[in-house]
């Protein structure tokens, strides 16, 4: 079967209950990009998984200017307001029209689809094929802009945002902006979903249930998109810039509770009051649980589910599971608790003794465990991966500020250019300190802190240009590249 975009292609990747005649443009539009995109010069590097991807996201990109949606919009005003300037990487007028499809855009969104599916190399946003394809796309968006019919349905549903007035529809924006838009819904989203079924699993049989309830969790939790905002974040910013900012603060003021037990307190006629492990207190009407009356409730006595609160009202966020006896909520209670756990006491003294820098230096893995053990009196208690043991030179510690435990990065002190780092080695670190951006050999939270104090100032892209110009390229949009291949991730 060839290649192809369909009309539920394009469906799926609107708001739940979006659909226009224009859908069928949209998709024909689809199809010859995709056509273009299998024939550029970049093609034999792409599957047809990416190819595919490109030509979709391309369409919605266009489709989204054409109506101003506020998608786009949202994104280049966030960009600019983190990083000064309209679009990471490219260069383009600071005034330029936003209603009206950009070459440097459509270049973003094509290096953004092609970064989806890449997850051990990077490819440079400069890179020759990705800007070719991208000046072809572009010329066949820009000669349909006069006659582009404009998605009045997708215009009318931020701007007009009717899905506020009930939580559910409002949390199937969060949904779309997970799941289905454009934008955001990219990298790493399926390995969050699978991860999130998986653990739903653990505790139900309904693999449907399951699945509800991790989108429920998707609503909520994950960093996603190329700025690696939260779902909130996303569309609190996508109604402001159509000029929705009350609802937007609506939508940003919501908070959610995890998947834990909650203890009956009481009920009438017109609700029922929970008590949470933490002994907050959650009251809700019928309607709110989902309930039609008080059956449920004159039998049961506790409850697992999770919850959302907005515009002040308790909802239910995702299944529930009802059950008898106070002994069982402790039981589960006491099961699901965190432990409280202010980390090493001595934390503080540890990063004064090393002259306020939370990072520590070691020749090798034993090195650093001896000194952990020291610092902790207990060590490590998990088992080192093998990998580690294989490769466990040019040892850095991370004794992370918020939760105060250590981190071990191994091979990556070659790569930090710090005057307290003896194993920093330049020529290496030009080779291999993209890789901490790219891979997962360190954690976020130490990412940010090398970033912040520029202590990876080797870290460069491949350019034809020359390498400096490759690393400057990089240096200029370090935060920007680390948000969009870590994502949610670069926020632990």
């Amino acid at each position: 079967m060839p290649l192809q975009v369909t009309l539920q292609d394009i469906r799926a990747h609107h708001p739940k209950g979006v659909s226009s005649p224009t859908d069928f443009y949209y998709m024909n539009l689809a199809n010859r990009l995709l056509t273009l995109t299998s024939k550029s010069l970049i093609a034999t590097e792409l599957t047809q998984e990416m190819r595919k991807r490109i030509a979709l996201n391309v369409t919605l990109y266009f489709e989204d200017v054409i109506c101003d949606s506020g998608i786009w919009r949202s994104f280049v005003t966030k960009n600019r307001e983190l990083y000064g300037r309209r679009l990471p990487f490219y260069e383009v007028e600071d005034d330029y029209p936003l209603d009206e499809p950009c070459q440097k855009d459509v270049q973003l969104v094509v290096w953004d689809a092609i970064m989806t599916f890449k997850y051990e190399s990077v490819v440079n946003p400069e890179n020759l094929g990705v800007t070719l394809l991208a000046e072809t796309l572009f010329f066949n968006i820009d000669q349909e802009f006069e006659r582009a019919p404009i998605n009045e349905a997708l215009a009318a549903y931020f701007r007009e945002c009717r899905f506020m007035d009930d939580f559910y529809p409002m949390r199937d924006a969060l949904k779309f902006f997970v799941l289905s838009c454009y934008l955001t819904n990219g990298r790493h989203v399926e390995h969050y979903l699978e991860y999130q079924i998986e653990t739903a699993m653990e505790l139900m049989d309904d693999s449907d249930m399951a699945y509800y309830e991790a989108e429920c969790v998707m609503a909520w939790q994950y960093r996603i998109g190329p700025l690696a905002l939260l779902p909130q974040e996303w569309l609190g910013m996508a109604l402001r810039a159509v000029g929705k900012t009350a609802e937007a603060a609506d939508v940003e003021a919501i908070t959610w509770r995890e998947y834990e037990p909650y203890l009956l307190e009481q009920h009438d006629g017109k609700g029922f009051t929970l008590r949470s492990i933490d002994d907050e207190l959650l009251t809700l009407t019928y309607h709110n649980m989902a309930q039609k009356d008080d059956s449920i409730v004159r039998i049961r006595d506790f409850v697992m589910a999770m919850f959302a609160c907005y515009r002040g009202d308790w909802y239910l966020n995702g299944p529930a599971s009802w059950g008898n006896g106070s002994q069982i909520f402790n039981k589960v209670r006491d099961d699901v608790v965190k432990v409280d756990d202010n980390g090493l006491q001595n934390y503080d003294e540890l990063v004064r003794q090393n002259e306020g820098s939370p990072l520590f230096y070691f020749k090798d893995v034993a090195e650093a465990m001896a000194f952990v053990t020291q610092a902790t009196g207990t060590g490590f208690q998990d088992e080192l991966p093998d990998e580690w043991k294989q490769n466990d030179k040019d040892v850095v510690l991370f004794l992370s500020p918020t939760k105060r435990i250590f981190a071990l990065a191994p091979g990556a002190a070659e790569c930090i250019c710090d005057p307290k780092n003896p194993y920093y080695n330049k020529q290496a670190a030009t080779e291999h300190a993209l890789y901490l951006v790219v891979q997962n050999r360190v954690p976020g939270e130490m990412l940010r802190y090398l970033i912040d104090h520029q202590l990876i100032p080797d870290a460069c892209l491949k350019s034809t240009v020359s390498a400096e110009h490759g690393r400057q390229l990089l240096q200029q949009n370090l935060d920007f590249m680390a948000r969009a291949l870590r994502r949610d991730d670069y926020h632990k």
